[in-house]
């Protein structure tokens, strides 16, 4: 993930929460599953964050889409 304001934004966002997941164990879970998602395909954590958002929000323009087709 390049440099940006941007992205220095995005990197504190995602490590607010790190932060957070020390007090929730589901979030610290799903991080962790994360983490290890990331290592296996030689991510960083902060891009493996943003490849799930980014699909999650084209799935979700999918649906919108497939929703008002009709």
């Amino acid at each position: 993930m390049e440099d940006s304001p941007n992205t220095d934004f995005f990197k504190a966002m995602v490590d607010e929460l790190v932060f957070l997941s020390e007090t929730d164990p589901e979030l610290k879970d799903g991080l962790k599953w994360l983490d290890e998602q990331a290592q296996k395909e030689n991510f960083d954590i902060y891009d493996m964050v943003f490849k799930v958002l980014y699909r999650h929000d084209t799935n979700e323009q999918a649906r919108d889409w497939l929703k008002n087709r009709s």
